[in-house]
């Protein structure tokens, strides 16, 4: 049994590495504000949409339409259309793009906000407008780490000289940060 656990913690551990390390960057930077490294770039523009496109507007159309004219692959992730006005958003990792458009002479103010490679990092952190396949990333390394976390105690429990001073700093750990938790973060 120890050997088995012992590989599988080995390798398992060896391959969410990587994701960890990000994982830990990121909660540090999203913990301290990105250490100033990632103050959103905001920008406003305007553009004009042809007026067939905002009479009849269908929000794939107007959608390619918008990335091709701002050069940008966001895709469209809300797409409202009122009688005056179509609202517009587009949004990705790092990336936030509000545009609003007026039905009555396809005028359209634009709102672009970047954070950079750190703002990118710390929404792919959250899972914030990164899609699916990043969801199931997020999920793997979850799984992975609870994974690891089982066969690291399971290895513990298989060498006897560490097994006892292994659960004790374990515990002490638990209760320390079972005590910080009530006495400071606010409920």
């Amino acid at each position: 049994m120890a050997r088995w656990g012992l590989t599988l913690h080995i390798y398992l551990s060896m391959a969410g590495f990587l994701l960890v390390l990000l994982f830990a960057v990121t909660g540090l930077t999203l913990n301290h504000e990105d250490f100033g490294w990632s103050q959103p770039r905001i920008t406003h523009s305007t553009i004009t949409l042809p007026l067939d496109l905002v009479q009849h507007p269908d929000e794939r159309a107007i959608g390619d339409w918008l990335r091709a004219t701002l050069r940008m692959p966001t895709p469209v992730t809300h797409f409202r259309a009122d009688a005056d006005q179509i609202d517009v958003m587009m949004t990705a990792p790092g990336r936030h793009t509000q545009v609003t458009i007026s039905r009555r002479d396809g005028r359209a103010e634009v709102e672009a906000e970047t954070r950079g490679a750190l703002g990118t990092l710390d929404d792919l952190h959250k899972g914030l407008d990164s899609g699916p396949l990043w969801r199931w990333i997020i999920d793997i390394t979850a799984v992975l780490l609870t994974i690891s976390s089982l066969t690291g105690i399971v290895t513990l429990l298989t060498l006897p000289r560490r097994r006892k001073i292994g659960f004790v700093v374990g515990l002490l750990a638990a209760v320390v940060i079972a005590v910080l938790y009530l006495l400071y973060v606010p409920r």
